[in-house]
């Protein structure tokens, strides 16, 4: 079955806001289509989520994602380089609980993206080894790696809106 068509909910549709909502509790993934527009992407981002303010953004809080040729550390996802799986903000005292991520233009090679549920492998982890101590991770993010060419607005939030954030794994 075809994962994309599985989580995807109509996202410009505010009729579909239960079924995005359930999607986020239920498997803290939604996809989406139908975004043409920064304004759009920054309008719908204000509808699920509060906007955290990060050194990339522009003033609406989109951070582009794409090659921009920089060798300086910290600045991994600005080249065209596989990125190892991370989740953003994990250093921050209250890192993201929710990212959109939206494809403007499909790279021409690569451009691959793997997320992964943090919260489920945490505690997959847990119950294959119940005698290790607890992760310091925090379980609430989502894995996410890049290849090649990621030419692609980015929005990075703080807090979900009250009623959108996934509940955790039981």
């Amino acid at each position: 079955m075809d994962t994309f068509r599985v989580y995807h909910a109509d996202i410009l549709d505010p009729a579909q806001q239960p079924r995005v909502i359930a999607l986020l509790r239920e498997h803290g993934l939604v996809t989406f289509t139908g975004i043409t527009s920064r304004t759009e992407l920054a309008s719908v981002a204000r509808r699920l989520m509060s906007i955290r303010p990060h050194r990339d953004a522009g003033p609406d809080g989109v951070t582009v994602i794409t090659d921009t040729g920089t060798a300086e550390p910290g600045y991994a996802a600005f080249t065209n380089a596989e990125l190892i799986p991370h989740t953003d903000g994990t250093s921050l005292p209250d890192p993201p609980g929710l990212l959109l991520l939206t494809c403007q233009q499909p790279a021409s090679h690569g451009g691959t993206t793997l997320l992964a549920d943090a919260a489920r492998i945490t505690a997959t982890l847990a119950g294959q080894h119940p005698r290790r101590p607890a992760s310091p991770i925090r379980a609430t993010g989502r894995l996410l790696r890049h290849r090649g060419r990621l030419p692609r607005p980015h929005m990075r939030t703080s807090r979900p809106r009250p009623g959108t954030h996934p509940a955790p794994p039981r």
